[in-house]
């Protein structure tokens, strides 16, 4: 039997308490020693000692008697999914003891037993219960086509055997005219049956892989029965049997083993229900090559066939051994083939699983892989603390937008490079979205984990180096904590993706922990999302508009156009806070081009009237970056059929300067158009002189922060930017003007333009032909210099 390992035939130390397990021993105990006083008897007896008639048949049936009580006893004690398969052994044993005991009988009591007997009847009604109870043990379970294979793999073999045995002498046996028909029928039935027995083994050896222990020891008592069979019948058939022969002792020691067989299958399935055997895959290249190896012994039978055949026969013959052979060895070439495909096949499998897990890209686990990591990390009994870190890349978009997906591909891998680098011993790090990173790592201390989210913001904020330029890039960390912010995979994650999202609202490039401020936040965030939406489609926006003042004249130029929310929220939202949520929430293209398209209306219904005022739209960072800017400002020129000079757009020195190059050249078409570009709160970002010389933009707005200080070092501020951008041919606008000695300073610095309270608040815009009602709330045109402080 191919690999397995078979124990000595010997008691099992119990495993189950109380009196059976020891009664259990104690007839195994006894078997044993009956089965080899057995044994030393018939050895014995070949060095011509001699015992009284009968003694040998007493002891055999008191091996049999024994087995029989095993396994009733094993039986009566087994578990439930054992007591099948022991019923039908301890019916196979019982007919086989009725048979033998109807034996015993005739020979002590009869001088010519008749062959064949009753007892004949009994001891073939043995081999179906045994099978079944083999079939039951080994829990055999095929798809119907490796069943098919393996039964016409096992028939193979079982009928190669048989036609040797055939040849070696049960056609002998078939053939004695000393027997009658029935007898010649009964002498080849046990054969026969033994051959079925055999290739129910082979098909059991085949299905199973590596056979538990019990099943080894049951099928090796069933293949001593196929043995003591098949010998025996060619030993009579030769007429070289006599009584008391050796091979009488593979049948005791047959029911051995298939008593002990039970026994082992009664105690391991009362141990787990199912039994502890190993049932993983073993090597099956023995049983897989052996119905080939048996067809080719078939050649054995050429040569005698050859020589008693005429020449036509003979070469009819060989012809079809030869066919035989090389379909055999084409099989052989095929079977190879399909173990190499079947290999590549698992490594495919293996290969996929690996995919299902991790992220194609930078190799780190996706979604699943983290899910399957929580799983183990919360599985048993007292789970380790950890701590999980959601890091949002903030404005990835940007990246893609201008410098090309390739680059943003390179992006991310460098990220996960660091985050890598920065996760302490025993972390996993996992992508689970577009730019988004998950990193569980063990936490002791909540301190030790604030280290760690410190780290993070500071490794993604080094600036990386593409082919097409740098790329600056900060991230928004949240931390939650185990145990503490949840007990499932899922709460841990969202906690932590709330907890950044709160870092991403305190102004990026910041980490927090989770707590329940946060998640308030993040339901706020999400209530105003939809409420955003449905006043996006809904008409429940709206533009008020601020004047631009000439301060040498006093004339009002133009407006800028401020977004605001007609109607009322759940609370008043500020401008700031609207656009940042359409940012996050990927309304921020939709909303700009509503502002660009209402803007211009309103610009083309002033010119309408006679008014050349132009309008100043504010840009996010995220529109001016996306692929089509550029259409969605022509189409909202055209739409109203508005030139150029009367938009002007307002953009950020950090929206500029993420792709420079790019900048420029959209910068440029704008120009083109006659569309001018305003620098926004200049002074408060990278405020760079060689930026305002190779950008090509109109006008310099002055951050509002440095006329609140005018008073303070703000007046040098302004006096120099307000030089050096004049020297640039640029214009100044002044922002947040709201008391009359910043008018005053800032007049008196040259400064071009003003905009704030003082000079006019943002309103609505008049309806077409009352174009002039905007101006009725603003102070007097009053020159520069001449007002009062």
């Amino acid at each position: 039997m191919r690999d397995a390992v078979h124990p000595p035939p010997g008691p099992v130390p119990s495993r189950k308490p109380g009196r059976a397990g020891l009664r259990e021993d104690r007839l195994l105990w006894a078997l044993v020693g009956a089965a080899g006083l057995h044994s030393g008897l018939l050895v014995l007896g070949q060095q011509g000692l001699r015992w009284p008639a009968g003694l040998l048949d007493l002891v055999y049936l008191s091996v049999v008697g024994l087995a029989v009580a095993l396994s009733v006893q094993v039986w009566r004690t087994g578990g439930p999914h054992a007591r099948p398969a022991l019923g039908a052994l301890t019916l196979a044993l019982m007919l086989y003891a009725t048979g033998d005991l109807l034996w015993t009988w005739l020979s002590l009591f009869t001088r010519n037993p008749l062959f064949p007997s009753v007892a004949d009847f009994f001891y073939l009604a043995q081999y179906l219960p045994l099978v079944l109870a083999l079939l039951r043990l080994s829990h055999l379970s095929l798809r119907r086509l490796d069943a098919t294979r393996l039964v016409l793999d096992a028939a193979i073999v079982t009928v190669v055997v048989g036609l040797f045995a055939w040849r070696a002498g049960l056609s002998t046996l078939a053939a004695d005219p000393t027997l009658s028909v029935p007898g010649r029928v009964i002498s080849l039935a046990y054969p026969l049956a033994s051959l079925a027995v055999l290739g129910v083994l082979l098909l059991v050896a085949s299905g199973t892989g590596r056979m538990q222990r019990h099943v080894a020891v049951f099928a090796t008592g069933l293949g001593l029965i196929v043995v003591g069979d098949l010998v025996y019948a060619l030993l009579e058939a030769n007429g070289t049997y006599s009584s008391a022969h050796p091979i009488d002792a593979a049948w005791a020691w047959a029911l051995v083993l298939l008593a002990l067989g039970g026994q082992l299958a009664a105690r391991e399935h009362t141990r787990d229900g199912r039994g502890t055997g190993d049932q993983h895959s073993g090597s099956r290249r023995l049983m897989v090559w052996l119905p080939y190896g048996a067809v080719m012994s078939l050649a054995g039978f050429v040569p005698q066939l050859y020589l008693s055949a005429s020449l036509m026969e003979r070469g009819i013959a060989f012809g079809v051994f030869a066919v035989l052979i090389l379909v055999t060895l084409r099989q052989g070439v095929a079977l190879a083939d399909n173990r190499r495909l079947n290999a590549q096949l698992l490594l495919a499998q293996v290969q996929l699983a690996h995919d299902a897990r991790h992220d194609a890209l930078t190799g780190l686990l996706n979604r699943t892989g983290l899910a399957e990591h929580l799983r183990r990390a919360l599985g048993g009994d007292a789970p380790a603390p950890f701590a999980v870190l959601f890091v949002d890349l903030d404005r990835m978009k940007r990246v893609n937008d201008a410098h090309g997906h390739e680059a943003g591909d390179h992006m991310l891998r460098e990220m996960a490079r660091r985050l890598s680098t920065v996760a302490p011993a025993g972390s996993v790090v996992a992508r689970v979205g577009g730019d988004e990173f998950v990193l569980v790592a063990p936490a002791l201390e909540r301190a030790s984990v604030a280290i760690l989210a410190r780290r993070v913001v500071t490794a993604v904020s080094v600036p990386t180096t593409l082919q097409s330029g740098t790329a600056h890039l900060t991230a928004s960390v949240g931390v939650a904590l185990y145990p503490g912010d949840g007990e499932h995979p899922d709460e841990l994650v969202r906690a932590a993706d709330i907890a950044m999202y709160g870092a991403k609202v305190e102004g990026r490039n910041s980490w927090g922990f989770y707590d329940e401020g946060a998640l308030q936040a993040a339901q706020q965030d999400s209530r105003l999302e939809a409420q955003l939406r449905r006043a996006l489609a809904e008409g429940g926006l709206e533009l008020h508009y601020q004047p631009l003042v000439d301060l040498r004249s006093g004339t009002t130029l133009g407006f800028e156009a401020l977004l605001r929310w007609r109607g009322s929220p759940d609370h008043p939202v500020s401008a700031p806070e609207m656009v940042r949520v359409a940012e996050e929430r990927g309304l921020i293209v939709p909303l700009g081009i509503w502002g660009l398209r209402h803007a211009a209306a309103q610009a083309s219904r002033w010119r309408a009237h006679g008014e050349k005022w132009f309008v100043t739209v504010n840009i996010s960072a995220l529109h001016f970056a996306h692929e089509d800017f550029l259409s969605h400002v022509r189409a909202a020129l055209d739409e109203h059929n508005l030139t150029g000079e009367a938009l002007i757009l307002e953009l950020t020195e950090s929206a500029l300067l993420l792709d420079l190059d790019g900048s420029v050249s959209d910068l440029n078409v704008l120009t083109s158009w006659g569309v001018r570009v305003a620098l926004d709160d200049f002074g408060t970002g990278y405020s760079s002189l060689n930026y305002l010389r190779c950008l090509p933009v109109h006008l310099v707005k002055i951050d509002k922060a440095f006329v609140l200080s005018l008073r303070e070092d703000g007046h040098a501020f302004v006096k120099a930017i307000t030089v050096l951008t004049h020297g640039l041919n640029l214009l100044v606008v002044a922002e947040g003007i709201e008391e009359a000695w910043q008018l005053d300073g800032i007049g008196a610095l040259g400064v071009d333009l003003g905009q704030g309270f003082l000079l006019g608040r943002p309103q609505r815009a008049p309806l077409a032909g009352q174009a002039s009602d905007i101006l009725k709330s603003l102070p007097e045109s009053t020159p520069v210099g001449t007002s009062q402080g």
